[in-house]
């Protein structure tokens, strides 16, 4: 085992995150182990439709890193390469919350902090041992899914190395250079997954590090994607002061903090004369009675301040806003817009409150049933997933929308240009056009949450028949051809297909003539159970495959569960002469039952 690609997937649903190319460093950083221990590392961010499919399937081994928002892809390309015998590690924030879930599509997990589980699994794999020593990780073993125990303590920063960012495929197209001095944050918002993952205690890097990183760096735009830059302000201090005085050029750098870093004017110089164009805030809310809900520890004059402050010091501002806490309504929603337009905000980040597996809030919605939407893929702070208490869903979803477009309106476009330059000018006209065509793009899931109250939690059968195979089917598979059983069903929005029986091409033909009518729904996610289905050749297979990735074309989601591995080369249609072509299905293999909250 020498050749191994890391793939962090992206997200195809229409988000702000989606127009950033900019990689996390979780992946980086074991790449650069993985190199310094001898394997051949590749590195990719992207699509599924956009990966070096060749390439990749050439690797001996594959490790993927996910979000929530990005799980679906994930699990995508996971189920691809699994299909063809290659073994595939998930990790990062999601698969550490859903271990379970993530895997029904991978061969191991690694949970939590990967930096001292993941070499070791590698080279436990490669050596053809079980990992049952290594801590954080998942695996199966008989059939059953096996959890280790979680790392003891919390990695020590500085025992990690630099990443090595020209791992990536394609880095010269990176225009931000993530760098990071710190993991985990003091605080504890109800609807944020950081301490859960990293800790709320402040662990640093030490400064010779970081600034031996930002040489490699000089003259590039620097994004420090700490979850709180400024939470020890005594370090942060140092580190500005030594790019000052080691004359260090970065051309830009922004960074997330919390209002409180205004409060601090030494801070607040150091950080323009170091090079600080833009700082990122979670100010969330201008509800009071929201901050308090969402355990922010701050107030609405404490958000007025700190704008105030940062732009007496040049410095623009990037203010995220959630709306959908039990304590918001629509007129928050529109109030929130007034501030920000009224404060001088530079650009704005409106987000639904979205809840994430491993947040409180995710615990408490979850126990109490509003949760309607279980599709990881529109958990990304755009679409609502949840009946909030003072509003509808729709209510939630549109005013939202409404809110962006009004902030970037063209006849705000230039309103702060003589505050903090042309800066603020770009980004609201880029705001602008993201915006509208974020409206166009998402008009799908509008309709969703207008039919959504018409879609009940039971199962509602709507198609239980028998297809009877053709007498000429027949007597070509002989007499051991079944007849093909069919059975849908919708629960919650989703329809669940359950196929059974040997099935033949004319068995393809009168299925997609059956449904036809059914499936009318674009936005639909659908769930293909296979596991008692056998096809009568190689052809028939491709033929069914060929017809679920036309389905796939009409459905937001479609998975497809199968157990038959040695017929999944030709539901794929691998042998295909034609450059590979990402399918517009998830395949889950060796699997019992469908997940339909995957």
């Amino acid at each position: 085992m020498n050749k191994i690609v890391l793939i962090e997937p992206q997200s195809r649903e229409d988000h702000v995150y989606k127009h950033v190319r900019m990689p996390r460093l979780g992946l980086p950083i074991l790449g650069t182990q993985l190199k310094e221990a001898g394997y051949e590392i590749s590195f990719h961010l992207g699509t599924g439709d956009s990966l070096p499919w060749r390439k990749i399937f050439d690797a001996d081994l594959v490790g993927i890193s996910t979000t929530t928002a990005t799980c679906r892809e994930a699990y995508q390309v996971a189920g691809l390469l699994r299909a063809q015998n290659i073994p595939v590690v998930i990790g990062g924030i999601h698969a550490s919350f859903m271990p379970d879930e993530a895997m029904q599509f991978a061969d191991y997990i690694v949970r939590g902090e990967a930096e001292l589980s993941f070499l070791p699994l590698v080279q436990s794999i490669e050596a053809g041992l079980p990992p049952h020593d290594i801590p954080g990780v998942s695996y199966w073993s008989n059939g059953e899914i096996v959890h280790n125990d979680n790392l003891d303590s919390k990695i020590d920063m500085d025992t990690l190395p630099i990443p090595d960012l020209t791992l990536l495929d394609r880095y010269s197209s990176v225009s931000n250079i993530p760098v990071m001095t710190s993991r985990g944050c003091p605080y504890n918002c109800t609807f944020c997954c950081v301490t859960e993952m990293f800790g709320r205690r402040y662990r640093h890097r030490c400064t010779d590090s970081v600034l031996e990183e930002l040489t490699r760096y000089q003259g590039k735009n620097i994004f420090f994607c700490d979850d709180n830059f400024t939470a020890n302000p005594k370090l942060t201090k140092e580190l500005l002061r030594e790019i000052i005085d080691r004359g260090i050029k970065l051309k830009r750098w922004g960074a997330q903090v919390r209002v409180d870093a205004a409060n601090d004017d030494e801070l607040l110089d150091l950080m323009r004369r170091s090079g600080c164009g833009i700082v990122y805030i979670g100010f969330e809310s201008i509800n009071p009675a929201t901050l308090e809900h969402y355990n922010k520890q701050q107030t609405v004059e404490d958000i007025e301040e700190a704008i105030k402050r940062f732009h007496d010091y040049g410095i623009r501002i990037h203010g995220m806003f959630v709306f959908g806490a039990d304590t918001d309504t629509v007129d928050t929603i529109r109030q929130t817009t007034d501030f920000a337009l009224s404060a001088k905000i530079d650009t704005v980040q409106f987000m639904t409150l979205t809840p994430f597996p491993g947040t409180p809030f995710y615990d408490q919605i979850e126990s109490e049933k509003r949760i309607f939407i279980h599709d990881w893929s529109v958990y990304d702070g755009q679409h609502t997933v949840f009946e909030p208490a003072l509003m509808s869903a729709a209510e939630l979803q549109s005013e939202t929308i409404i809110a962006l477009k009004r902030f970037y309106s063209l006849g705000n476009i230039f309103k702060n240009l003589a505050l903090t330059g042309w800066g603020s000018v770009l980004h609201r006209a880029i705001g602008w056009g993201l915006s509208r065509h974020f409206e166009r793009q998402n008009r799908w899931f509008d309709q969703l949450l207008q039919h959504k109250q018409h879609t009940s939690s039971e199962p509602v059968s709507l198609l239980e028949r028998f297809l009877k195979a053709p007498v000429r089917e027949k007597a070509r598979a002989e007499s051991y051809i079944s007849e093909l059983k069919v059975n849908l069903t919708e629960q919650s929005g989703v329809l669940y297909l359950k196929l059974h029986g040997l099935a033949g091409t004319l068995h393809r033909k009168e299925l997609q003539r059956a449904l036809k009518g059914v499936l009318s729904r674009r936005y639909s996610q659908m769930i293909v159970n296979t596991e008692g289905l056998r096809f009568a050749s190689g052809k028939t297979a491709a033929s069914f495959g060929a017809y679920f990735d036309k389905l796939g074309s009409r459905m937001h989601r479609l998975q497809i569960v199968t157990t038959a591995e040695r017929e999944v080369r030709n539901l794929l249609n691998w042998e295909s002469g034609n450059r590979f072509k990402m399918p517009r299905f998830e395949l889950l293999l060796k699997k019992r039952r469908p997940l339909n909250s995957a």
